[in-house]
């Protein structure tokens, strides 16, 4: 898989337009992987993983709300339930 280091798009952003192929964003200073580029054209592939991910996140953003109690519980109500 192609290796493409965070200081090398950092100095030349063009590069992410002649990248083909899925590749790995590496810091190379700390040797991790701190994402993966994916071709726009394979995005339809991953389009429901992607949502999950992101549901995922909010609801690790919005977990305070889910563990306390409300007065008012329309503010988290369907928070936790699955989309």
């Amino acid at each position: 898989m192609l290796q493409i280091g965070i200081s090398d798009i950092s100095k030349n952003p063009s590069i992410i337009d002649k990248v083909d192929e899925i590749a790995q964003i590496v810091n190379k200073k700390t040797k991790k992987v701190k994402g993966v580029f994916i071709p726009s054209e394979y995005l339809s592939l991953f389009d429901s993983l992607i949502k999950e991910v992101e549901y995922k996140k909010f609801v690790k953003r919005n977990e305070t709300l889910i563990d306390h109690e409300y007065e008012d519980e329309t503010i988290i109500d369907g928070l936790n339930d699955a989309y």
